[in-house]
């Protein structure tokens, strides 16, 4: 009974509407994603990487993470699957590139400034 009352305390973890970083806005309710304005039409696996990868940004997720999050537990975790969809998802999002790999680490939402700036 306490356990049930413990829970019940608990705040539902409420996850915004729209997510946004490095000019990309995504919306999760209605499943549009656009960048600079201009929307982008994304498979189902391209749309839930990028919302893992925007909900996270900060920070960075590695492909085992994506993996967890994006596909069932039967997908075959020796796959190139993420290395593919994220390629994809890279092609549609368009230059200069939003998504950054960190070996070791994994993938994350890079804002444009940083870009820019690593650039200089």
């Amino acid at each position: 009974m306490l356990r049930l009352r413990a829970l019940a305390r608990r705040k539902p973890t409420a996850h915004g509407r729209t997510l946004r970083a490095g000019g990309i806005e995504l919306d999760a309710i209605r499943h549009i994603v656009s960048r600079d304005g201009l929307r982008l039409d994304l498979f189902a696996k391209e749309f839930g990487v990028l919302e893992a990868l925007l909900r996270a940004h900060p920070g960075s997720l590695s492909a085992e993470r994506l993996l967890e999050q994006v596909w069932d537990e039967n997908t075959d975790p020796f796959t190139k699957t993420v290395q593919v969809t994220i390629a994809r998802l890279r092609r549609r999002l368009g230059e200069p590139q939003a998504i950054q790999t960190t070996p070791g680490v994994g993938y994350q939402v890079v804002d444009r400034r940083a870009l820019e700036q690593a650039a200089r």
